[in-house]
């Protein structure tokens, strides 16, 4: 009677290639949608002008401050002139924030993303207003 051949396990590392080699990578599921610059164009367009009149207001608050002197100090007006202004700074900036995320991701994170350059615009101008004394 014979007994069975047991198989050789090799200890060393084989030399056969890898399943993924530089050449053979997957194709990139991410493929751009089409119209999905629909979202980021109409955000833009609806930021823009609201953004041209926070920077107008921004630009004349200054105004603001003529009556300020040591007896009357405006530390709650200054504050909010630099906060309004660190918030437009970053509507301006955030305006290609949707322009790339429309193109990569889902409709809806592509319409969501859209309108935070107009939330950021109108913070800015709702804390340039509350700080002058109009809120």
């Amino acid at each position: 009677m014979t007994t069975p051949a047991r198989p050789q396990v090799s200890t060393h590392a084989s030399a056969s290639p890898l399943p993924f080699t530089a050449d053979h990578f997957p194709a990139d599921q991410t493929q751009p949608r089409r119209k999905w610059w629909i979202a980021p164009l109409t955000g833009t367009l609806a930021a823009l002008p609201v953004q041209l009149i926070a920077a107008f207001l921004l630009l004349v608050s200054p105004m603001a401050l003529d009556s300020c002197n040591a007896a009357n100090p405006c530390g709650r007006t200054e504050a909010a002139l630099g906060a309004a202004l660190v918030l437009l700074l970053l509507a301006l900036l955030s305006l290609g924030v949707p322009w790339y995320l429309a193109k990569r991701k889902s409709r809806g994170v592509g319409i969501g993303v859209s309108v935070i350059p107009l939330g950021l615009t109108l913070a800015s101008i709702g804390t340039l207003l509350l700080g002058i004394g109009f809120g």
